[in-house]
């Protein structure tokens, strides 16, 4: 996870991203480009200085820093394993939302649900090895 900042004002934290282990050089991980381009497009170059999460753009990004956050010290495997446990549970509970906002009718809020959903199974059905 790294911070970004964006024309001096705007730092983005809990940003997940690939980390050269030879230069140090690091980017954006893949899956989660698109909705950082998007919400850097969205960025005013004219707000004044701000921070936030990108846990708070991308469902992804929540899970891994919910699962970094719980495994301290293990193996790489372990880690794994908690975050695609975490990713399941996530899935779950948007299911759960997504299965309320239905009975409700309630268009807004499965097509938000639906897109959050997206997040997490493009990642676990085109990219699981990263």
């Amino acid at each position: 996870m790294h911070s970004l900042i964006f024309n001096t004002k705007v730092k983005i934290t809990h940003v997940p991203v690939y980390t050269c282990p030879k230069c140090t050089s690091y980017e954006p991980l893949s899956f989660i480009k698109a909705d950082l381009g998007k919400l850097v497009k969205e960025l005013n170059a004219d707000v004044p200085r701000q921070d936030f999460s990108f846990t708070e753009r991308n469902e992804l990004a929540s899970v891994l820093k919910e699962s970094l956050s719980e495994v301290i010290i293990g193996e790489f495997q372990e880690l794994e394993l908690a975050i695609r446990g975490a990713i399941q549970g996530r899935v779950d509970m948007l299911l759960d939302i997504y299965r309320l906002a239905e009975v409700l009718t309630d268009q807004n809020w499965m097509e938000e649900t639906s897109r959050r959903l997206s997040q997490l199974t493009f990642q676990t059905t085109k990219n699981a090895n990263y």
